[in-house]
């Protein structure tokens, strides 16, 4: 069984090369190149568990929210007991969302690059990319495709149900297309993406200082306004008694 399997990815894998160096890229769905793992235990650990010298925790509400692709630094820690009890994401795999309550939170996904591994809750998936294929893919790019890529992101928003909580189905969430191109490209794409990031982060920070040196104008113009209006208040109450 598992040579045929192991037989069947190399198929793929084959197709995938020979499409490429013709076309320059191929299309595969998340289940040809990852093994998935589903889990939805929402309530295995919760906002009360979060304790400052507990262990790595990745809350499903926090991956679009908090994190953005890429996950080392961790937000949150629980109790150790939480955390034994908890599925865990570990270095090299993608956690994607699959239930939340804006279309724009469903299906986001980030990649864990801690050497810890991380409790996680909530209706998730965890990919594992195929050994067949770890040296033809990026995990960066995939993580980044599937947070940005406008024909993900429209699909999910069809194919995501549900009134106040949205979600997408395992059998949808499998079959998304990924356009895979080089490795080179790949790594040109993500590399391109946190330039700019750093960048983006860089104007905001620039932009945050300006604000605040401006508002710390601004009181110091005010209080002296307001001095002047006093002084000029006091000196005309002195003018006047003369």
């Amino acid at each position: 069984m598992l040579q045929k399997l192991q037989e069947f990815n190399d198929c793929i894998r084959e197709a995938i090369e020979i499409i490429i160096s013709i076309r320059g890229y191929a299309e595969v769905r998340i289940f040809d190149i990852f093994d998935i793992k589903y889990m939805s235990k929402k309530d295995i650990f919760t906002k009360k568990n979060i304790t400052s010298n507990g262990k790595n925790a990745i809350f499903y509400g926090d991956i679009s929210r908090k994190y953005d692709c890429f996950a080392q630094e961790i937000i949150n820690r629980i109790d150790n007991e939480s955390y034994e009890k908890a599925t865990k994401v570990e270095k090299e795999q993608i956690l994607v969302n699959l239930e939340d309550f804006g279309y724009e939170d469903i299906g986001r996904c980030v990649l864990y690059q801690n050497a810890k591994g991380a409790a996680v809750n909530g209706n998730v998936a965890i990919l594992s990319l195929k050994d067949t294929f770890k040296d033809i893919i990026d995990l960066r790019y995939i993580s980044f495709y599937l947070n940005y890529k406008d024909t993900v992101r429209d699909y999910i928003y069809k194919k995501s149900t549900g009134e106040k909580v949205k979600r997408l189905a395992k059998l949808d969430f499998e079959n998304i297309l990924i356009i895979i191109p080089t490795l080179e490209v790949q790594k040109q794409t993500v590399d391109k993406f946190i330039e700019l990031k750093i960048k983006f982060e860089k104007d905001i920070e620039e932009i945050e200082n300006r604000i605040k040196l401006i508002d710390g104008y601004s009181k110091v113009y005010d209080e002296r306004i307001l001095n002047f209006k006093k002084y000029s208040v006091v000196d005309k109450e002195i003018s006047d008694k003369w």
